[in-house]
Protein backbone atom coordinates (compact mmCIF):
# COMPACT_ATOMS: atom_id res chain seq x y z
CA UNK A 1 0.00 0.00 0.00
CA UNK A 2 3.03 2.42 1.06
CA UNK A 3 4.28 2.26 -2.74
CA UNK A 4 1.35 2.65 -3.99
CA UNK A 5 0.61 6.43 -2.29
CA UNK A 6 4.27 7.34 -2.95
CA UNK A 7 3.74 6.66 -6.92
CA UNK A 8 0.87 8.81 -6.30
CA UNK A 9 2.79 11.37 -4.49
CA UNK A 10 5.62 11.68 -7.84
CA UNK A 11 2.61 11.83 -9.97
CA UNK A 12 1.24 14.68 -8.16
CA UNK A 13 4.33 16.42 -7.91
CA UNK A 14 5.37 15.97 -11.64
CA UNK A 15 2.00 17.08 -12.61
CA UNK A 16 2.00 20.52 -10.16
CA UNK A 17 5.70 20.82 -11.82
CA UNK A 18 4.49 20.75 -15.34
CA UNK A 19 1.65 22.93 -14.48
CA UNK A 20 4.16 26.03 -12.72
CA UNK A 21 6.48 25.37 -16.01
CA UNK A 22 3.40 26.11 -17.99
CA UNK A 23 1.95 29.18 -16.24
CA UNK A 24 5.67 30.71 -16.39
CA UNK A 25 5.66 30.19 -20.34
CA UNK A 26 2.69 31.63 -20.29
CA UNK A 27 3.32 34.89 -18.26
CA UNK A 28 6.87 35.29 -20.11
CA UNK A 29 4.62 35.17 -23.50
CA UNK A 30 3.76 38.69 -23.16
CA UNK A 31 7.31 40.37 -22.08
CA UNK A 32 9.85 41.16 -24.88
CA UNK A 33 12.67 38.91 -24.83
CA UNK A 34 15.98 40.56 -23.54
CA UNK A 35 17.14 43.57 -25.28
CA UNK A 36 14.07 43.10 -27.00
CA UNK A 37 10.73 45.31 -27.79
CA UNK A 38 9.05 47.79 -29.84
CA UNK A 39 10.23 49.97 -32.04
CA UNK A 40 8.90 52.89 -33.80
CA UNK A 41 10.57 54.97 -36.65
CA UNK A 42 10.15 57.89 -38.51
CA UNK A 43 12.38 59.59 -41.09
CA UNK A 44 10.80 61.82 -43.54
CA UNK A 45 13.18 60.97 -47.13
CA UNK A 46 12.96 59.94 -50.96
CA UNK A 47 13.24 55.80 -49.19
CA UNK A 48 10.43 53.21 -49.41
CA UNK A 49 9.52 53.27 -45.09
CA UNK A 50 9.40 49.60 -45.96
CA UNK A 51 12.16 49.47 -47.42
CA UNK A 52 14.16 50.90 -44.15
CA UNK A 53 11.69 48.57 -42.36
CA UNK A 54 13.23 45.90 -43.90
CA UNK A 55 17.07 46.90 -43.36
CA UNK A 56 16.68 47.47 -40.37
CA UNK A 57 15.02 43.88 -39.08
CA UNK A 58 17.67 42.59 -40.78
CA UNK A 59 20.22 43.89 -38.13
CA UNK A 60 17.97 43.67 -35.17
CA UNK A 61 16.31 40.31 -35.61
CA UNK A 62 15.23 40.63 -31.90
CA UNK A 63 13.44 43.60 -32.15
CA UNK A 64 9.59 44.52 -33.57
CA UNK A 65 10.44 47.63 -36.03
CA UNK A 66 7.91 49.65 -37.53
CA UNK A 67 8.71 52.67 -40.08
CA UNK A 68 5.74 55.15 -40.46
CA UNK A 69 5.60 57.21 -43.19
CA UNK A 70 3.27 60.14 -41.88
CA UNK A 71 4.11 61.79 -38.45
CA UNK A 72 0.35 61.54 -38.00
CA UNK A 73 0.23 57.97 -37.73
CA UNK A 74 2.95 57.66 -35.68
CA UNK A 75 1.60 60.10 -32.73
CA UNK A 76 -1.41 57.96 -32.94
CA UNK A 77 0.47 54.62 -32.79
CA UNK A 78 2.74 56.10 -29.99
CA UNK A 79 -0.34 57.38 -28.17
CA UNK A 80 -2.18 53.47 -28.37
CA UNK A 81 0.70 51.12 -27.81
CA UNK A 82 3.70 53.18 -25.66
CA UNK A 83 6.52 51.70 -27.86
CA UNK A 84 10.12 50.52 -25.83
CA UNK A 85 12.12 53.20 -28.27
CA UNK A 86 11.09 56.16 -30.88
CA UNK A 87 13.96 57.18 -34.00
CA UNK A 88 12.78 60.22 -35.68
CA UNK A 89 14.76 63.39 -35.96
CA UNK A 90 15.72 65.10 -33.31
CA UNK A 91 12.79 67.62 -33.48
CA UNK A 92 10.23 65.42 -34.03
CA UNK A 93 11.55 63.22 -30.22
CA UNK A 94 10.79 66.34 -28.22
CA UNK A 95 7.37 66.38 -27.98
CA UNK A 96 6.99 62.64 -26.72
CA UNK A 97 6.51 62.66 -23.46
CA UNK A 98 7.65 59.75 -21.17
CA UNK A 99 11.18 59.33 -23.20
CA UNK A 100 14.66 59.82 -22.96
CA UNK A 101 17.28 59.96 -25.74
CA UNK A 102 20.14 57.54 -25.75
CA UNK A 103 21.18 58.07 -28.66
CA UNK A 104 22.03 60.61 -31.29
CA UNK A 105 23.55 60.31 -34.86
CA UNK A 106 26.35 61.83 -36.20
CA UNK A 107 27.06 62.47 -39.97
CA UNK A 108 30.73 63.38 -41.35
CA UNK A 109 31.34 63.89 -37.37
CA UNK A 110 28.27 66.37 -36.80
CA UNK A 111 24.88 66.14 -34.89
CA UNK A 112 23.52 68.26 -37.30
CA UNK A 113 22.78 69.07 -41.27
CA UNK A 114 22.08 71.49 -43.23
CA UNK A 115 18.69 72.86 -44.66
CA UNK A 116 18.06 75.05 -47.81
CA UNK A 117 15.53 76.59 -50.02
CA UNK A 118 15.27 74.59 -53.38
CA UNK A 119 13.67 76.44 -55.79
CA UNK A 120 13.71 76.60 -60.03
CA UNK A 121 16.03 78.16 -62.00
CA UNK A 122 17.37 80.98 -59.85
CA UNK A 123 18.20 81.09 -55.76
CA UNK A 124 15.38 82.28 -53.31
CA UNK A 125 15.58 86.11 -52.83
CA UNK A 126 15.66 86.11 -48.80
CA UNK A 127 15.13 89.68 -48.59
CA UNK A 128 11.11 88.72 -49.66
CA UNK A 129 10.90 85.49 -47.82
CA UNK A 130 7.89 86.65 -45.68
CA UNK A 131 6.09 86.90 -49.07
CA UNK A 132 6.66 83.69 -50.49
CA UNK A 133 4.82 80.39 -50.71
CA UNK A 134 7.15 77.18 -49.17
CA UNK A 135 6.62 74.10 -49.19
CA UNK A 136 7.67 71.74 -46.25
CA UNK A 137 7.12 68.41 -45.05
CA UNK A 138 4.81 68.78 -41.76
CA UNK A 139 6.57 67.25 -39.18
CA UNK A 140 5.66 69.19 -36.33
CA UNK A 141 2.22 70.60 -35.48
CA UNK A 142 0.93 73.23 -37.45
CA UNK A 143 2.55 76.10 -34.92
CA UNK A 144 5.63 75.02 -34.06
CA UNK A 145 5.90 74.16 -37.61
CA UNK A 146 5.46 77.80 -38.30
CA UNK A 147 8.00 78.84 -35.50
CA UNK A 148 10.58 76.29 -36.77
CA UNK A 149 9.98 77.52 -39.96
CA UNK A 150 10.81 81.27 -38.85
CA UNK A 151 13.59 80.53 -37.30
CA UNK A 152 15.08 78.89 -39.93
CA UNK A 153 14.19 81.90 -42.73
CA UNK A 154 14.30 84.46 -40.61
CA UNK A 155 10.91 85.26 -41.95
CA UNK A 156 7.14 84.42 -42.07
CA UNK A 157 6.20 82.61 -45.30
CA UNK A 158 2.75 80.99 -45.96
CA UNK A 159 3.52 76.78 -45.13
CA UNK A 160 2.54 74.41 -47.95
CA UNK A 161 2.39 71.57 -45.69
CA UNK A 162 2.60 67.92 -47.04
CA UNK A 163 3.23 64.70 -45.66
CA UNK A 164 6.04 63.10 -47.65
CA UNK A 165 9.31 64.23 -49.32
CA UNK A 166 8.29 62.73 -52.17
CA UNK A 167 5.73 65.50 -52.76
CA UNK A 168 7.58 68.75 -52.52
CA UNK A 169 9.60 68.19 -56.10
CA UNK A 170 5.71 68.55 -57.62
CA UNK A 171 4.84 71.77 -55.94
CA UNK A 172 8.34 73.04 -57.16
CA UNK A 173 7.08 71.74 -61.06
CA UNK A 174 3.74 72.85 -60.83
CA UNK A 175 4.56 76.38 -59.64
CA UNK A 176 2.29 76.02 -56.33
CA UNK A 177 5.26 77.19 -54.07
CA UNK A 178 8.09 79.33 -54.54
CA UNK A 179 10.85 77.16 -52.88
CA UNK A 180 10.46 73.92 -50.69
CA UNK A 181 12.50 73.51 -47.51
CA UNK A 182 14.51 70.34 -47.38
CA UNK A 183 17.35 68.97 -45.62
CA UNK A 184 21.00 68.70 -47.95
CA UNK A 185 20.66 65.06 -48.39
CA UNK A 186 16.95 64.98 -48.90
CA UNK A 187 18.02 68.22 -51.60
CA UNK A 188 20.17 65.59 -53.56
CA UNK A 189 17.98 63.32 -53.59
CA UNK A 190 15.82 65.60 -55.05
CA UNK A 191 18.17 66.99 -57.97
CA UNK A 192 18.68 63.54 -59.00
CA UNK A 193 15.38 62.78 -59.69
CA UNK A 194 14.55 66.13 -61.09
CA UNK A 195 15.24 67.07 -64.90
CA UNK A 196 14.47 70.29 -63.90
CA UNK A 197 17.28 73.07 -63.11
CA UNK A 198 17.18 73.44 -59.48
CA UNK A 199 18.92 75.82 -56.86
CA UNK A 200 19.51 76.30 -53.83
CA UNK A 201 19.99 78.57 -51.18
CA UNK A 202 21.58 78.27 -48.13
CA UNK A 203 20.16 79.30 -44.75
CA UNK A 204 22.28 80.60 -41.95
CA UNK A 205 20.23 79.10 -39.52
CA UNK A 206 19.56 76.42 -41.11
CA UNK A 207 21.59 73.52 -38.88
CA UNK A 208 19.18 70.79 -37.60
CA UNK A 209 19.60 68.22 -35.45
CA UNK A 210 20.25 64.71 -37.03
CA UNK A 211 17.92 61.51 -36.02
CA UNK A 212 17.99 60.85 -32.56
CA UNK A 213 17.25 57.57 -30.66
CA UNK A 214 14.61 57.69 -27.15
CA UNK A 215 14.05 54.88 -25.16
CA UNK A 216 10.69 54.61 -22.60
CA UNK A 217 11.36 55.19 -19.28
CA UNK A 218 11.82 52.45 -17.08
CA UNK A 219 13.23 49.66 -20.07
CA UNK A 220 16.62 48.38 -20.26
CA UNK A 221 17.78 49.10 -23.45
CA UNK A 222 21.11 47.89 -22.73
CA UNK A 223 21.17 45.11 -25.33
CA UNK A 224 18.98 46.50 -27.82
CA UNK A 225 21.06 49.96 -28.27
CA UNK A 226 24.17 47.59 -28.75
CA UNK A 227 21.99 46.43 -31.83
CA UNK A 228 21.18 49.56 -32.68
CA UNK A 229 25.36 50.68 -32.85
CA UNK A 230 25.63 48.18 -35.00
CA UNK A 231 23.51 48.94 -37.72
CA UNK A 232 25.62 48.29 -41.46
CA UNK A 233 26.29 51.55 -43.58
CA UNK A 234 22.87 50.86 -45.78
CA UNK A 235 20.41 51.41 -42.88
CA UNK A 236 22.46 53.75 -41.55
CA UNK A 237 22.14 56.04 -44.72
CA UNK A 238 18.42 55.37 -44.65
CA UNK A 239 18.36 57.36 -41.21
CA UNK A 240 20.30 60.19 -42.66
CA UNK A 241 23.52 59.05 -40.77
CA UNK A 242 26.52 57.74 -40.23
CA UNK A 243 27.24 56.63 -36.51
CA UNK A 244 25.70 57.40 -33.44
CA UNK A 245 27.23 59.00 -30.01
Amino acid sequence: MGWILREVMVKVRLKARAILSLVLIVAMAGKPSPGGGKVYVYYPSLARPLAIQESLARNCPGLEITVFARLADLEAQVAQEKPEILVAPGMVLGPFRGYASRLQGVRNGSTTENFVLLSLEKPVDMGRVSKLEIGVVGILERAEMGAFINGLVGGTPRLNRVTKVEDLLPLLIFHSVDAVLVSESNMAELQRKSQEKLTASRLEKGQVTLTALAVREGFDAKEMLMQWRHLDAGSLRMLGVDGWK
